[in-house]
């Protein structure tokens, strides 16, 4: 079987889901081809690119952003030149402007199957405007399409009600974590982690992940965090990730007098050593496709979370967790009393069960596995 994975960005929880999949698809012999950008990308996605060349499959660079542009022509004349070169058996999309490029393929690859993961419609955050219309639109005309691989009911419900996508073109499969590499913290780990990032090592230390961009309303998140760092001088926040809001939330902290317990840190080659260093994980998403990487990463380290009760992650607070509290999106109030709540908590060392939900449910082989007999239905 030969796969060609299409995708676009080349960074944050997008990248790591189609990253897992093709090394997943390699090590169960499946022939891999990759289109990417690398317009919007970090070091891995030239790793990823060079395995799959490694192991004989073809690669090809569509230089695309997120944004509806003219290159998208170029990207589509490559994508169809390389299906008539390769031949796949299965064209599967991620994101939305691969997938809409994926999706336009049907008419030149009218013998193998094609699949869409969109990680998240643009459209389930409720933000208006010109932007959300035309991708809403998009992913209407294209909703007849292939199979839609969901990662959540939440998401699933969206692509019916909203997009008109059948149910009977639609499967639910969950975002996988690494259970071999994300290891809950040794002693000496946890130590090495906070020098790492110059945090000291009696402190308790809250952390974030996620572009600071509209859907991760980074803005509750720090805000909330503050409330509760001037009531507690012991308190440090480490966040990972960067993005357009970035002006607003360092002024923000400076203005609470808290910025130097506030460390930032834009990007790392192995996140393994950021959860390492902390004490839970903090997620305010106003949307998501589903439970995200790096909740079931945090999860897989054995950490206490605070999630918002958003689309996507709706079914976290009632799934059993024994370390997690949630809170509405948007409730600055609710995740103050969230994180107080974590860090009362903290003290009594409560056995968790999180590791053993994630052996249990989100594995590569559970998960990465259901696409694969997808693949072969």
């Amino acid at each position: 079987m030969r796969v060609l994975i299409v995708a676009e960005p080349g960074f944050e929880g997008v990248f790591r889901h189609y990253e897992g999949l093709c090394y997943f698809l390699l090590e169960k012999g499946i022939e891999v081809d990759l289109a990417y950008s690398d317009v919007r990308s970090i070091p891995d996605l030239g790793k990823l690119v060079e395995r799959v060349r490694t192991a004989g499959g073809e690669t090809v660079n569509m230089r695309i952003s997120n944004a509806p542009s003219p290159g998208d022509f170029r990207a589509g004349r490559q994508l169809i030149d390389l299906v008539r070169r390769r031949h796949p058996d299965v064209i599967h999309g991620h994101s939305s402007k691969a997938g809409a490029l994926t999706r336009l393929l049907a008419r030149f690859f009218p013998e193998g199957k094609i699949f869409y993961t969109p990680n998240a419609y643009f459209g389930m955050g409720g933000k208006k405007g010109m932007a959300a219309a035309l991708f809403t639109f998009i992913e209407r005309c294209l909703a007849h399409v292939g199979t839609t691989i969901n990662i959540s009911p939440d998401e699933a419900r969206f692509a019916r009600e909203r997009l008109g996508v059948k149910s009977e073109n639609q499967v639910i499969i969950h975002n996988p974590a690494q259970v071999g590499h994300f290891l809950p913290a040794t002693s000496v780990q946890k130590k090495a982690a906070r020098a790492k990032f110059g945090l000291p090592g009696d402190a308790v230390v809250l952390g974030s992940s996620g572009r600071l961009v509209f859907q991760k309303d980074p803005d509750t998140l720090f805000r909330a965090m503050i409330s509760v760092m001037k009531e507690r001088s012991d308190l440090w926040f480490l966040h990972l990730g960067k993005g357009i809001l970035d002006p607003e939330l360092s002024a923000l902290a400076r203005q609470a007098g808290c910025s130097e317990r506030l460390v930032r840190v834009e990007h790392l080659d192995d996140p393994a050593v950021f959860f390492h260093a902390l004490d839970g994980l903090v997620m305010t998403s106003r949307y998501e496709a589903g439970w995200p990487i790096v909740i079931l990463e945090a999860m897989s380290c054995g950490l206490p979370i605070i999630s918002s009760l958003a689309p996507g992650t709706s079914s976290i607070g009632e799934a059993g967790l024994s370390h997690c509290w949630t809170g509405l999106p948007g409730e600055v109030g609710e995740f103050t009393k969230a994180i107080e709540n974590l860090l009362a908590d903290l003290p009594r060392n409560r056995p968790s069960n999180h590791r053993q939900i994630i052996e249990e449910r989100f594995t590569p082989e559970a998960c990465y596995g259901q696409v694969l007999a997808c693949y072969r239905s």
